[in-house]
């Protein structure tokens, strides 16, 4: 298998979790191979560093040419903090597209094929923010919800081949991404248990933590008010979850 932004928060608990689930092998992926060193010398070789900025196509097609990747799980992610019309240029609007949106498709454009001759399966980290929109990062929930189209639509197109598709949805968590967040965030390694058990279930979309299911409820019995008012429902969700009991 291979996890994208291996070396820090989330993505180090991805490694974690799937080693702890009987990986053989880990592909450990992030723009920086040799702060993954560490990782690599406590798993006795299971965990393999690899050079990896899902913006630069020919470091992802180096990536492909493994030939043993049955699972892919597409975590790496950046945020864009800022208003859409006050913003002085996009920019950074641009940069968080190509990292979580067309970076993600590169990847899967690239180990399609050998997913499809494995049988394999691809998680995508993803965010509520695709389907609720965050009121500080208006650009980063448009990138998140473009990747969840893109999840549904290989989901489609892989499907016949047996390769099962996951979005994971999680709300806060504690990682440098949410660190100005004071409300109570759900920890790196529960969102990952969630998300790879989940995949292994045969979920195609999980909802991995308390203010994921909040989330995931309002989905169900009120998507046109997240559509159409998505400030005051997403202000009357954090105060319920801030409110409600662990």
């Amino acid at each position: 298998m291979l996890v994208t932004g291996a070396n820090r928060g989330l993505g180090a608990s991805l490694v974690d979790v799937a080693l702890d689930r009987g990986a053989a092998k880990v592909y450990a992926a992030a723009r920086d191979p040799e702060s993954l060193a560490g990782a690599a010398e406590r798993s006795g070789g299971r965990v393999v560093p690899v050079r990896l900025d899902v913006t630069r196509p020919e470091q992802i097609e180096a990536a492909a040419t493994t030939g043993d990747v049955d699972l892919l799980i597409s975590n790496a992610g950046i945020t864009s903090q800022a208003p859409i019309l006050a913003a002085p240029d996009i920019g950074d609007f641009r940069r968080t597209m190509e990292v979580n949106y067309f970076g993600s498709m590169l990847l899967l454009r690239a180990f399609a094929e050998q997913l499809r001759q494995r049988r394999g399966g691809v998680i995508m980290i993803l965010s509520v923010a695709a389907v609720s929109l965050s009121r500080s990062a208006p650009a980063y929930s448009a990138s998140k919800a473009a990747a969840l189209m893109l999840g549904s639509s290989v989901r489609e197109e892989l499907r016949e081949h047996g390769v099962a598709v996951t979005v994971s949805l999680p709300g806060w968590i504690d990682t440098e991404m949410a660190a100005g967040l004071a409300a109570e965030k759900a920890t790196p390694r529960e969102v990952a248990e969630r998300s790879v058990d989940g995949h292994l279930a045969g979920d195609d979309v999980v909802w991995p933590d308390r203010f994921a299911t909040l989330v995931r409820t309002q989905v169900d019995t009120g998507m046109l008010d997240l559509l159409s008012r998505p400030r005051a429902v997403m202000n009357t969700l954090a105060a319920e979850f801030a409110g409600g009991s662990r």
